[in-house]
């Protein structure tokens, strides 16, 4: 194998492994046309405790696809979105993988 596919082959693991943790689909769904609060997602992932969502949001920040920002005044607020340059392959990526989900499911009807 030459090193250009090996190179290919690392980097797309590496973002396998980021999106095959719990819940990280569906945290960055959530996230994909606005910035969200841990409490927006816990209602809109009811099924995933606020201990995991905030573990997962954790793993996306310190991988760096999203960013937190503390809005905090006198209450805590705090908010994650993408990073500004992540934002748009997370988007697209999440697309692709729809695409290919909605032609497998199209086959498999077919059976």
């Amino acid at each position: 194998m030459d090193l250009a596919c090996e190179a290919y082959i690392r980097e797309i693991s590496l973002v396998s492994e980021i999106f095959r943790r719990k819940w990280t689909i569906e945290i960055v769904c959530c996230m994909r046309t606005e910035p969200v609060r841990l409490g927006r997602l816990t209602r809109l992932i009811p099924g995933a405790s606020k201990k995991a969502l905030h573990s997962g949001l954790r793993d996306l920040e310190l991988a760096q696809v999203i960013v937190r920002h503390d809005l905090t005044d006198t209450v805590l607020h705090v908010e994650y979105d993408f990073a500004s340059d992540r934002r748009q392959a997370v988007c697209d990526l999440l697309d692709h993988l729809a695409q290919l989900g909605e032609s497998i499911e199209a086959k498999e009807r077919m059976l």
